[in-house]
């Protein structure tokens, strides 16, 4: 999982910086790469926020951690809101469909990222 973990990030350091690109070199697309780098942004601590549930639930089925076994949906929603709202409410500076558009993008790298690991690996 952490390899799998690292080649998603180092994928999404990637795009993060193509937007800030975008933005530093196209002014017409600024408030799209904006939103999208936010949602990027809220989208890669989405995963890390599943991530460590995940770990959470693992422990807990194993008897070694706490016995919660909740996957923290409402903070992961909540994200993707908090994400919406500045969208809303700046749309001078980011682009909604672009912002929650990025906030997708993650689990997308995560599973090619797995798909690929996988494959190297048999």
């Amino acid at each position: 999982m952490d390899k799998i973990m690292k080649t998603a990030v180092r994928t999404l350091f990637y795009l993060m910086a193509v937007c800030l690109i975008v933005w530093a070199f196209l002014p017409e697309w600024r408030t799209a790469a904006l939103g999208l780098l936010l949602g990027l942004a809220a989208g890669s601590m989405n995963a890390f926020l599943l991530r460590r549930r995940v770990e959470m639930v693992t422990l807990g089925a194993a008897g070694l951690g706490p016995a919660r076994r909740t996957l923290g949906l409402g903070s992961r929603i909540a994200t993707v809101l908090l994400v919406a709202m500045l969208a809303y409410r700046f749309p001078e500076k980011f682009s909604m469909p672009a912002a929650l558009i990025g906030c997708m993008v993650m689990p997308f790298i995560l599973l090619a990222a797995a798909y690929i690991h996988n494959k190297r690996q048999s």
